[in-house]
């Protein structure tokens, strides 16, 4: 049985445990997009949904329901993004949300 937890946790978990890696979330419904969250020593460093990137891909989450989350630790991200607001802010934008996940790991 998939252990269902609070994003934001999962995020601030990532986060306190200073990780690298990456977390694909899945979107319920018909969308064929991951959203793309990467970390690097637990600061987010990426983040993607589709052309959505970084600042304007927060702002479009609260509108999707999300299924599944999967982790891969050490992953590396692509890319270094310059202009995320800081990864505490992120987890607390979640936070408000509400948004639940079923964790799978890798």
């Amino acid at each position: 049985m998939a252990a269902m937890r609070l994003f934001a946790d999962v995020l601030e978990e990532y986060h306190q445990s200073k990780k690298t890696g990456a977390m694909f979330v899945e979107i319920a419904g018909k969308s064929e997009n991951l959203v793309r969250f990467f970390f690097k020593d637990g600061e987010l460093c990426n983040l993607s949904f589709g052309p959505a990137k970084d600042r304007e891909c927060i702002d479009i989450l609260e509108c999707y329901e999300f299924q599944k989350v999967v982790m891969f630790d050490g992953m590396k991200s692509p890319v270094i993004c310059e202009n995320l607001p800081p990864t505490r802010d992120i987890i607390e934008k979640m936070r408000a949300c509400g948004k639940q996940v079923e964790i799978s790991t890798r």
